[in-house]
């Protein structure tokens, strides 16, 4: 088997029907769907099941246990049977051929251990937001990672036996991507296709979850910046994550916490606009 897909998703009603659609629409065809339910007390378990009745590469679990992100991730690498392992999360939609040529760049480049791809973003209405991620990585060294965001997470697709050797660390929640990078920048191949294969969801993340964030980010600077950043430099990543929180709890007042992530998109053009409206909508029909 080419591809395991791992969708987790807790309380994701309204967006986890589209989001397996679009894995079902994909121009690559040999694929396994692993959906976790991680406890989800809305209708998401019955939307999972429905589903999954109506392809046989769809495998469902569900525990009734609320065991959070990391857990569910890890799960899908120990039990995943494709050679390359998809991120995925509910409130996502592929676009159709993103497996495909994600899977392409494997079989041309061996030395490749992670392709992520560029994305178009959306609103929690599915309106067009902009475009993210449309750069070539160049990391000429270990300092370029704490520089800018390296990935989009939801967007890898990952070598197996790289995964299985390299999983998620507990201890880094809402932010367990970064650090993984982070631990294993000195083995690990990363490599970007520029163009947008993922609509990927953005919309006012709780303050409480973004200060989670921020609180894990500084955790990985002082893990791992030792010898990389000077002591100026980590002071000042530290400081932007003070400041950062302290700006979205005041956006979050008024409900603009989008305007701070807001500024990692281009804008789009009206092809693109109308591009991504027309696979929403042929999704949803």
């Amino acid at each position: 088997m080419k591809v395991t897909v791992g969708l987790p998703f807790y309380n994701n009603e309204k967006t986890l029907e589209i989001a397996i659609k679009s894995i079902l629409n994909q121009t690559l065809l040999d694929w396994e769907l692993i959906l976790i339910d991680d406890g989800s007390a809305d209708n998401s378990l019955i939307i999972a099941k429905k589903m999954a009745d109506t392809d046989e590469r769809i495998q469902l679990i569900s525990d009734g246990q609320n065991k959070g992100l990391i857990y569910r991730l890890n799960q899908i690498i120990g039990i995943a049977q494709g050679n390359y392992i998809a991120r995925m999360d509910a409130d996502d939609i592929m676009l159709p051929e993103r497996l495909e040529k994600q899977h392409a760049i494997f079989i041309g480049n061996a030395k490749i251990d992670i392709v992520a791809t560029a994305a178009f973003t959306i609103d929690e209405n599915d309106n067009p937001i902009g475009i993210r991620d449309t750069d070539e990585i160049i990391l000429k060294s270990k300092k370029d990672i704490f520089k800018k965001s390296l990935l989009i997470h939801p967007s890898i697709l990952v070598k197996r036996g790289w995964y299985k050797s390299n999983q998620y660390d507990k201890e880094y929640i809402r932010a367990e991507d970064f650090e993984l990078w982070c631990r294993t920048f000195s083995h690990t191949t990363f490599y970007r296709i520029t163009e947008p294969l993922l609509l990927y969801r953005e919309g006012n993340v709780s303050i409480k979850n973004y200060t989670s964030s921020m609180k894990t980010l500084r955790m990985i600077y002082k893990k791992h910046s030792k010898g990389i950043l000077s002591d100026v430099e980590l002071e000042r990543a530290v400081f932007k994550t003070h400041l950062k929180s302290l700006i979205y709890q005041f956006l979050g007042l008024f409900s603009l916490q989008y305007l701070l992530t807001s500024n990692r998109n281009n804008s789009l053009n009206s092809e693109q606009i109308n591009y991504i409206k027309s696979t929403i909508l042929k999704l949803k029909n």
